[in-house]
């Protein structure tokens, strides 16, 4: 009678390890498969809402928000740009755990403003206009030399 519990005890154990080794199997199944699926980056508010996480907001002037977005993205931070158009602000969305990440990136788009201030094309294009004029006239006004048969030879 001992021996009968031992073995039907087993036979439990041995079928919930089965069955718990199949639930793990599917489970790994699903998870590649929706490995693709999983978005991260820039999103809708409701996509980012239905994520189920404490939402964080901050605020922004329009000055370079594709850079700010590149940088979001590069840190693989889940967020979501809304645009007053009141006031040409943005609203940026995103998780609270992803606090840390969102002012890198703020910091990181800060220091290359700062680093590399690009001035509109046509202000690049009238100086460089400016500046070929001023060497043309400089060239015209520069005296002819003369010029000598023995130039740059010396005498021996």
């Amino acid at each position: 009678m001992a021996g009968d519990l031992g073995e039907q005890a087993i036979k439990v154990e041995w079928k919930a390890v089965e069955i718990t080794a199949q639930a793990l199997k599917a489970l790994i199944r699903q998870i590649i498969e929706n490995k693709d699926k999983v978005q991260h980056g820039q999103q809708s508010l409701s996509k980012l809402n239905l994520q189920g996480k404490k939402l964080e907001q901050v605020e922004l002037t329009g000055e370079d928000m594709k850079n700010f977005r590149r940088e979001l993205n590069k840190y693989s931070v889940d967020f979501s740009v809304m645009r007053d158009h009141a006031s040409g602000n943005y609203t940026v969305f995103f998780k609270g755990q992803d606090v840390d990440r969102v002012y890198t990136g703020l910091q990181k788009c800060v220091q290359d403003f700062d680093k590399g201030k690009k001035r509109p094309i046509k202000e690049v294009m009238r100086d460089a206009e400016e500046k070929a004029a001023q060497r043309a006239s400089e060239r015209q006004k520069a005296p002819d030399k003369e010029k000598s048969a023995d130039r740059g030879h010396d005498e021996r």
